[in-house]
Parts: structure tokens; sequence; C-alpha cells
């Protein structure tokens, strides 16, 4: 009982504990968040794999998916709004044993 209350802990620290991916300001003037395209982007305490080559995106535990055709990632940044996005379709891609058979 004790171990499960311990990971869970030490999850939270982990997330807590992630760089924060640098925000620079786009051409338009709005908001944009810097892809990190050797690891993980974070941004408010949730991490993506973001690929901008392969348009695919991966959520830690889950399976990577497309990164959805209205995001445009090719400046190597997006928005929050963007990134939320893009955290949602990870999320819902499923984990290792969620597929459909």
């Amino acid at each position: 009982m004790y171990k499960w209350g311990f990971l869970a802990a030490f999850g939270l620290l982990a997330a807590c504990d992630a760089p924060q991916a640098p925000v620079v300001t786009g051409p338009d003037g709005q908001e944009r968040i810097q892809i990190n395209t050797s690891g993980l982007t974070c941004y408010n305490t949730k991490c993506l794999d973001i690929n901008p080559a392969a348009r695919s995106v991966r959520q830690i535990g889950n399976r990577t998916t497309g990164i959805p055709r209205d995001i445009d990632v090719s400046s190597g940044t997006v928005t929050p709004a963007e990134f939320e996005q893009m955290g949602i379709t990870a999320s819902l891609a499923g984990g290792v044993g969620s597929g459909n058979r």
C-alpha cells in the first residue's frame, strides 16, 4: 500500500521538477512555446515528446500519434492553446495495453 503512495508522490515531484520550455514572442506578437526536438517539451507541468519532422506527439506512457492537421509545427514553436490541444490528442492515444483489436 505504501509503495503506491510513494510512487504517486514521486511522480508528482518528477512532474513538478521538469524544466519548462522557453517561451518566445512570435512574429504576430503572440506567445509561443519552443519545441525541444531532442527530448521532452514541458509547459505548465505537462510534458510531450514532439517530433516536428514526423508530425508526431507522444505523452509519456502513451502511444505516439499524429499532430492535429490544423497545428503548424514547422517553425519549431506552438501557441499554448496548440500545446494543450496536442496534449489532449496525445492522452487520447492510449497506453501500451489499450489498443483496439
